[in-house]
């Protein structure tokens, strides 16, 4: 039981239909080329960025003790110079019992330049759960110190 399909074609008729194997092989090429010159197109050269130079003050003694958080080469915390847990959330617990930090609404935070950046994160989160929003960085004030040339 077959049937007659009629789909257009009569003979040696031109084709009604579009063909579009070409158009797709035109497709295919152009996007291998794309896919070629784009590395091609990025610069050579890394970009030159001229970073703004900081101006600050100097920390009190007073501030130092009771505000500014310190992370030293073996990644020990301390809030001035008493010594703080290693867990972010205990840690958070502890700075949010400090009267100071809670009044001020601020601290600072200094780090080794040893030691890993996800260490300094820790000492962040722990901040902004025991609630202080504002977080300033210490550095070496010392001109001898000059930023690495990339």
């Amino acid at each position: 039981m077959s049937k007659y399909v009629e789909d257009g074609f009569v003979g040696d008729a031109p084709m009604g239909a579009i063909n579009v194997t070409p158009m797709v092989d035109v497709m295919l090429c152009l996007l291998i080329i794309f896919m070629v010159a784009t590395p091609a197109m990025s610069p050579e050269t890394p970009m030159e960025i001229n970073l703004p130079h900081a101006v600050g003050s100097n920390v009190t003694e007073e501030q130092f003790t009771q505000s500014t958080i310190s992370v030293d080469a073996k990644g020990n915390v301390f809030l001035g110079t008493v010594g703080l847990s290693a867990d972010a959330l205990t840690m958070a617990n502890e700075l949010s019992s400090n009267a100071k930090l809670k009044q001020d609404g601020m601290a600072f935070v200094q780090g080794d330049q040893t030691i890993p950046f996800d260490r300094i994160v820790d000492v962040l989160v722990a901040l902004r759960t025991a609630g202080i929003a504002k977080v300033g960085f210490l550095t070496d004030p010392s001109p001898e110190r000059t930023p690495p040339k990339t």
